[in-house]
């Protein structure tokens, strides 16, 4: 039946495996989105054990397959192995790994499925099997027959986004639970006093100490988990002798060891928070990055950690009811220990998260923003480190897992696969050798290092691809990409495996031609093979060799931590600097200078004399201030009513009421001005219009009458808006985002560019696009413009204000399609030379991957990626940043705004660009 995909898409929903929004679910969906969303096996898995727990044990599939044919089949496998025997469904029900992996038989795939829902195991839980039973199961069109030709012009997708939503859901809750702030507790002080002093009442807090008394509770809060763990179920067990003391290594690695760091990192850091003397709040974190290093290989073990935990249980019920008694003892039972023993690892890596938000919340004016910078630097840094460490021990198991599939693989003494790099991709190719001229079905394996070709061996349809037999290794260092062949490829028939490419030996004495089944497929394989070659002989330094550290190290040039266990880096043979591969060539850098403590100017408004004026005098000692009206005060100390201040050479008190903030307005310079990438695409509808915020003393209401008023709108949309008008056409609006919220903003085109201008404002003069010049009102500022050049404020931009963008249109009716073109504008293919392309981005005519963009970003460090699935970074590089769900692993997924490239970056390599 045609909308039988369709059933199953609200059952996958209804099992809490997909969103509600996903793709497949949509109006104009197709099977093959479905089809791609189930292609790699990882939710099919996950859809098993959230039916019945731990039906698919964690060892036997690979939660993040990375796009590797491998693993995606491995876990479809996997998901058959189990349906057949956890879920009783009987073999003949159960379709074939291709049928899904090349969506060859999508409709077998269905069935399955369908079989599947109406298990007992399913239908227990009270969700209703699909098709229903009343329904007509008879075939009225073939709706999946075109699906894998499909599978051939689409890649399998990166879901890793949707993974990371769907295996946090259940994690988040309890460390919400366990660890964050729902928990009441009242904040007291290192002597174990209550702190009233130092922590304002509720009503009195600032954002700024709500985020301070959350860092310090949740910490207190985690400590108080780790000795849970501890108390509750380390002791009891090992007291019992259930357990051995290999048993403790594995499920409980390093956990008392935290139990003791953190405790004496919370101290410090509440002490640091609430009673500030000689270590500051930065110096704390810092302090503590390399003791928190620990957490790599806590966090690389924690899936072996709950393994043991169920094969213990399995095998002795003594062992189960115990760890049953601990936890009834521990937390009532609400929490099973492998559960618990996920809470060490959300922490690490809510560090930097945390300081971020502190940042957000601090003035930035403050020297608290240099130093918070630091700290936040440090744990970014640390949450890369242990999220590559973990996907590094996951890398090696792979590899490990490969060796063992090749049966006739013979290597070299005291070496193993994980010597010749990281698997940068595998998957079928046909080869032909000029030596015979045959052409052969291969299955390759490409290393950094090395390129196996292997023979896949056929064992049953649910083990399929299981072993290989090993033909024959290409050292990539011997050998080059020749693409010369690509010219003849389009004079043949366009069918399959036409797609070629060759690895010609560098003395020429050997050559395969390598043959694809698309364009696209050998592009990914010229790509992946000069990124291997890349990292093994690196551009910006051929000499520089690619080393396995044992121990965490530091980078000698940037000083980040090198990421990752094996490989991390490479090794200078001249100097024997360790570097990351985006720090070869480089110098190393001084620390930046802490920055100058900015300076509390007032200017007095009225003159102080003291008692021979009849004015108050400051008491207790202290020396009076006085000045006249119109002079500049430094203020130094604030003490309730009265302040101290400098004035020249006297130092002494005053009242406050007699000074006024004296604001720094600095001069404007071009770096105001920003030209727009157009081809991107509107963010979400933007809220109602409210009244302008901040200094802005006149309502949205009192200016939407304007015709160049556009009311609440991100610059994004705002350039949208302008890029098909005029040359010198303009709007004015309130900045949608960022610490600008709600104040005024100028978009204007100009050179067929669009630039956005900050509509500043000071208390004493009033509005200024640059300090020459201030105006009472914004539409006096934008009468004076529309009469007068910019170039007075802009040298650059010789033109005035000229059309009002509603003024453009030739009705309402148009200001109207205008608005609503630009509301459902995505990506558009606007610039049509190179030049312009580089300037304003990827040439894009859909949306990127149909997800809009959340925001942009800057990158501020270079980084060289090590895998085809990242995107390399100089500084300065602007990226559209389309995903943030992997934030808790140090990385997001984006598009660079000048290459087109889309992947995965590290997020603490990027400053996020404000609104303004």
């Amino acid at each position: 039946m045609a909308d039988e995909w369709r059933q199953c898409v609200d059952w996958l929903i209804e099992c809490r495996i997909l969103p509600v929004d996903h793709k497949a679910k949509q109006d104009d969906a197709q099977a093959f989105d479905l089809a791609q969303t189930l292609r790699d096996g990882v939710l099919l898995c996950h859809l098993l054990n959230s039916l019945k727990p731990y039906s698919v044990d964690s060892k036997d599939f690979s939660p993040r397959p990375q796009l590797s044919q491998f693993l995606c089949l491995k876990n479809i496998r996997a998901f058959l192995s189990a349906c057949e025997k956890m879920f009783r469904i009987d073999s003949r029900d159960l379709f074939e790994p291709l049928d899904l992996f090349e969506v060859k038989n999508f409709r077998k795939v269905l069935h399955t499925l369908s079989k599947l829902s109406k298990t007992d195991i399913v239908q227990k839980k009270g969700i209703r099997g699909f098709p229903p039973n009343d329904q007509n199961d008879e075939v009225e069109e073939d709706i999946y027959g075109n699906l894998s030709n499909m599978a051939i012009d689409h890649g399998i997708e990166d879901n890793e986004e949707l993974y990371d939503s769907v295996y946090q859901e259940g994690d988040d809750e309890i460390y919400e639970d366990i660890v964050s702030m729902k928990r009441k507790r009242r904040t007291t002080h290192p002597s174990g006093s209550s702190s009233r002093l130092s922590v304002p009442g509720e009503a009195s807090m600032t954002k700024r100490d709500y985020c301070i008394k959350e860092m310090v509770d949740t910490e207190r809060n985690y400590v108080d988990a780790l000795k849970m763990i501890v108390n509750y179920f380390i002791q009891p067990l090992m007291a019992s002798s259930l357990l051995s003391q290999t048993d403790k290594d594995i499920i409980f690695s390093s956990v008392e060891r935290m139990e003791e760091v953190h405790s004496v990192f919370f101290h410090e850091l509440e002490k640091a928070c609430y009673s500030p003397g000689k270590t500051r709040l930065h110096e704390v974190f810092i302090k503590y990055k390399s003791k928190f290093l620990l957490y790599g290989d806590y966090c690389s073990n924690l899936p072996r950690a709950q393994e043991h935990i169920e094969e213990l249980i399995k095998k002795n019920e003594q062992v189960r009811d115990k760890i049953e008694e601990c936890e009834r003892t521990a937390n009532e039972g609400r929490f099973r220990l492998r559960d618990l023993l996920h809470v060490p690892m959300q922490r690490v890596l809510k560090y930097h998260l945390l300081l971020r938000e502190l940042i957000k919340n601090t003035d930035r004016d403050s020297e608290d923003q240099f130093y918070l910078q630091q700290a936040l630097e440090s744990m970014q840094d640390l949450s890369l480190y242990v999220n590559e460490v973990k996907r590094d021990n996951e890398a090696l198991a792979l590899i490990e897992e490969i060796q063992r599939s090749i049966v006739d693989l013979q290597m070299p003494a005291n070496t193993s696969l994980r010597d010749y790099g990281k698997l940068q991709k595998d998957g079928e190719l046909k080869v032909r050798s000029h030596i015979d001229n045959r052409v052969r079905q291969r299955y390759i394996f490409l290393f950094d290092k090395v390129m196996l070709m292997a023979k896949t061996r056929i064992v049953n349809k649910l083990l399929w691809g299981d072993t290989y037999s090993f033909k024959e290794a290409i050292v990539l260092s011997e050998y080059k990409v020749d693409t010369s062949s690509a010219i003849r490829d389009g004079q043949r028939r366009p069918e399959k495996w036409n797609c070629t490419f060759q690895m010609v030996k560098q003395d020429n004495s050997m050559t395969y031609t390598l043959l694809s089944k698309t364009e696209e497929i050998k592009q990914k394989w010229i790509e992946a093979i000069h990124l291997a070659l890349d990292n093994t002989q690196p551009t910006a330094g051929r000499d520089h060799i690619m080393t396995t550290f044992n121990e965490p190290k530091v980078c000698d040039i940037c000083g980040k931590l090198l990421r990752g266990v094996f490989f991390q880096g490479y090794k200078n043979p001249k100097n024997g600097q360790c570097v990351h591969k985006e720090c070869i060539g480089k110098t190393k850098q001084e620390a930046p200078p802490k920055p100058p403590k900015p300076e509390d100017k007032h200017k007095s408004t009225v003159r102080y004399s003291g008692a021979a004026a009849g004015q108050p005098l400051p008491g207790g000692g202290r020396r009076p201030l006085y000045f006249r009206e119109g002079e500049i005060i430094t203020v130094v100390k604030k003490d309730g009513d009265w302040w101290e201040g400098r004035k020249g050479g006297d130092l002494g008190w005053f009242p406050f009421q007699y000074v006024e903030a004296l604001k720094n307005t600095p001069k404007r310079q071009g770096s105001y001005l920003d030209w727009k990438i157009k081809s991107r695409r509107s963010p979400a509808p933007s809220p109602p219009l409210c009244k302008l915020q901040g200094y802005v003393n006149v309502p949205s209401s009192d200016m939407a009458h304007f015709d160049w008023f556009a009311g609440r709108l991100d610059r994004s949309k705002a350039g949208q808006m302008l890029e098909h008008l005029p040359n010198s056409s303009f709007l004015v609006r309130e900045s949608a985002t960022g610490p600008r919220a709600g104040d005024p903003a100028l978009s204007i085109k100009y050179n067929d560019t669009v630039r956005h201008i900050k509509i500043e404002h000071d208390k004493s003069n009033g509005y200024y696009l640059s300090d020459t010049r201030y105006f009472h009102t914004v539409p006096e500022l934008i009468e004076y413009y529309q009469n007068h050049s910019l170039s007075d404020s802009f040298p650059e931009v010789t033109t005035g204000l000229k059309y009002p963008y509603k003024t453009v249109a030739s009705s309402p009716t148009d200001v109207d399609e205008l608005e609503d073109r630009v509301s459902a504008l995505s990506f558009t293919q606007s610039a049509h030379n190179g030049n312009i392309a580089a300037r304003t981005g990827p040439k894009q005519e859909q949306p990127v991957n149909g997800v809009r963009i959340l925001s942009y970003a800057q990158a501020v460090y270079d980084y060289a990626a090590t895998a085809t699935s990242q995107i390399s970074l100089k500084a300065g590089d602007r990226l559209a940043v389309l995903s943030k769900t992997g934030s808790d692993k140090g990385w997001w997924k984006g598009q660079h705004c000048s290459t087109g490239k889309l992947g995965y970056f590290p997020f603490a390599y990027v400053k996020e660009e404000e609104e303004e």
